[in-house]
């Protein structure tokens, strides 16, 4: 199933949005592989595309007084798993302590380095992941109140639950921060009533609309206990960039 981009949001090839901007091509692709600018990878070749929206919203930054930028890692390194950003990967969890393999560890990571971290999932789930987090750390509260740490119950319409996700990156961003996690426990989506069907279309379009347009690592973990086989296989399949790495790191038991 292939998803097309968003029929009323103009795409620009990397030509025509170096000529936008009055800049060499060379240079767009320095700035998206830095992060800076937001770019959007499509087909086999994953080439760069551009919406003029972000494109115009980059000459207003350029504009301004710039601090010079911080430099990043070019991955994230989880559970001795090198992750690139730009990757949209699957966790599989059986029991409750499986659920905070993953999850605890990366988005408490993410925030000691002072990258953007959204976490979506139920209540309950962001409480006892966070729970977690407080007993080592104890700058949660203040990464709330600067916007580093964004939480959300999820929404159950995939467009605009992926706008959500592009809205707060953005903000982020605008913020003076230059990379981001996401962790999505996906059992909010049944707690909403969320279709599997709607689901999938969900995974698909994060997919090719957020996933590798900004500098973010994503991680959907799924309850096994709560998805049937199907739903669990068509997750795996909605989420390739998970057979670059060895399967069984994703598994928790």
């Amino acid at each position: 199933m292939t998803l097309q981009p968003d029929q009323n949001s103009e795409l620009l090839n990397i030509k025509e949005a170096a000529a936008l901007l009055k800049v060499s091509e060379a240079s767009l692709r320095r700035w998206t592989n830095s992060g800076r600018l937001a770019c959007m990878r499509l087909g086999a070749k994953r080439e760069r595309r551009f919406k003029r929206e972000d494109l115009m919203a980059f000459m207003e930054d350029r504009a301004a007084p710039q601090a010079p930028p911080a430099s990043r890692p070019s991955e994230v390194l989880l559970e001795g798993v090198a992750i690139e950003y730009g990757n949209h990967i699957c966790t599989l969890y059986e029991n409750d302590l499986g659920r905070l393999k993953w999850s605890v560890p990366f988005i408490q990571d993410g925030l000691r380095n002072g990258e953007g971290c959204l976490l979506i999932a139920t209540k309950a789930v962001r409480e006892e992941v966070l729970d977690h987090i407080r007993e080592v750390w104890d700058g949660v509260p203040e990464a709330i109140e600067k916007g580093q740490l964004i939480q959300s119950d999820g929404i159950p319409d995939g467009e605009a639950m992926c706008r959500f996700v592009e809205q707060s990156v953005m903000a982020a961003t605008r913020a003076g921060m230059r990379s981001f996690r996401l962790l999505g426990d996906m059992s909010w989506c049944l707690e909403l009533g969320m279709s599997y069907d709607d689901l999938l279309a969900y995974e698909v379009r994060y997919n090719h609309d957020i996933a590798r347009r900004f500098p973010l690592v994503s991680v959907c973990q799924y309850d096994v206990r709560d998805f049937s086989g199907p739903a669990v296989l068509n997750a795996l399949k909605c989420h390739e960039d998970t057979f670059n790495y060895s399967l069984s790191r994703f598994l928790a038991s």
